[in-house]
């Protein structure tokens, strides 16, 4: 337990009670400077000079911490890395060293900090702590392009007396870059002049005529290359509207079906014509991943570049790098790109909760 509070009487005694005397012998305050042998230098000693003059007084409050290693893995809590339930829930000084290489990552968040901590905690970091990938939007079909997924943060911070000591990486997941939007669809006509009866509905060409007052019905009327015309007219049917389009088609010669005392269909050659024929615009290129950790095992992947659209269809938006956003979707003359994926935090907490951050390694990504 943390020595007690001031002016409550403290003598040296208590001091080598509560931190032990890692030389023996005599006890001497100056065996008691912080970051020493016998003192841990974390927040909750911070009164505890690291040189010079010391005095009894200087170890109100302070305590022995309880320290905890971490292991590679993913999504890690930190309160099971300490044995006893008990040592998080207390008002103990903690230490979790996360040794390098080791590597933390998670699904959205890579290391919590619970909220039900008692006490403080001091993360020592020499490893790699990386929060998830945004994906990727979804290039548009027919319409805008799909909205690209956030990063996930590497470190969330739950409870109060929280501290970062950062000698590796801690790095938020890149946002996802927006889908591009779907290409402009067009349409152009096509003027032909005459052709005889080929194939059959739908790619051929042709004219069927109903013949007689029970002639069979047709639909469509004509045919050519796959559009269509009608519906089927009668014995005086020269001229037909295109169904899916614009253009027109005009009747031929007769081919030597019956004749008129038979009810029947009569087929005839095209005459000529035009047909409009559309187009759907291309469909939008996917966004690129962002960079962080993939989830299907403890790979962690570089940010990825917009895919191409098909056709005219736009570029997706490239995925961020640790801890940045993407970019949005191109846009199409018709259609938006999706909008880009935000950054992973590198820490993140509720707006009641206070931590601090040392560092002099390497840090992606907002705080907050």
């Amino acid at each position: 337990m943390p020595i007690k509070s001031s002016p409550a009487p403290l003598a040296i005694s208590e001091i080598v009670t509560e931190f032990g005397d890692a030389a023996g012998g005599s006890d001497s305050m100056s065996e008691y400077y912080r970051g020493g042998a016998n003192v841990n230098d974390v927040s909750s000693n911070s009164n505890v000079p690291t040189s010079g003059a010391i005095d009894i007084g200087d170890f109100y409050g302070a305590g022995n911490a309880i320290s905890a290693a971490a292991s590679a893995g993913t999504n890690v809590d930190v309160a099971p890395l300490f044995a006893s339930p008990d040592t998080w829930t207390n008002a103990v000084a903690k230490i979790v060293t996360i040794a390098a290489p080791i590597q933390i990552v998670g699904n959205n968040v890579a290391l919590t900090v619970p909220a039900n901590m008692a006490g403080s905690l001091d993360i020592q970091n020499a490893g790699n702590i990386i929060g998830s990938r945004g994906n990727g939007g979804n290039g548009g079909s027919g319409g805008n392009g799909g909205n690209a997924n956030a990063g996930g943060a590497a470190i969330s911070v739950l409870s109060n007396g929280v501290s970062l000591n950062n000698s590796g990486t801690v790095s938020g997941g890149g946002g996802g870059g927006g889908g591009g939007g779907t290409g402009d669809p067009s349409s152009n006509t096509v003027n032909f002049g005459g052709t005889s009866y080929t194939g059959s509905y739908p790619n051929g060409r042709g004219w069927n005529q109903n013949w007689g007052a029970n002639g069979i019905p047709q639909s469509p009327g004509a045919f050519y290359d796959g559009a269509t015309y009608g519906p089927a007219g009668n014995a005086n049917t020269t001229s037909l509207s295109q169904t899916n389009g614009t253009g027109t088609i005009n009747r031929g010669n007769p081919l030597g079906d019956p004749g008129p005392h038979n009810s029947h269909t009569k087929r005839y050659n095209i005459g000529s014509g035009s047909a409009t024929v559309s187009t759907a615009g291309g469909n939008g290129g996917s966004g690129g991943n962002g960079y962080g950790y993939q989830g299907d095992n403890t790979a962690v992947v570089n940010a990825e570049a917009g895919n191409s659209g098909s056709g005219n269809g736009a570029s997706g938006g490239a995925g961020g790098n640790a801890g940045a956003a993407g970019t949005a979707g191109s846009n199409s003359p018709s259609f938006t790109g999706g909008s880009a994926g935000a950054g992973g935090n590198s820490l993140t907490s509720p707006g009641s909760v206070n931590y601090t951050v040392s560092n002099t390694g390497t840090i992606n990504g907002s705080q907050g």
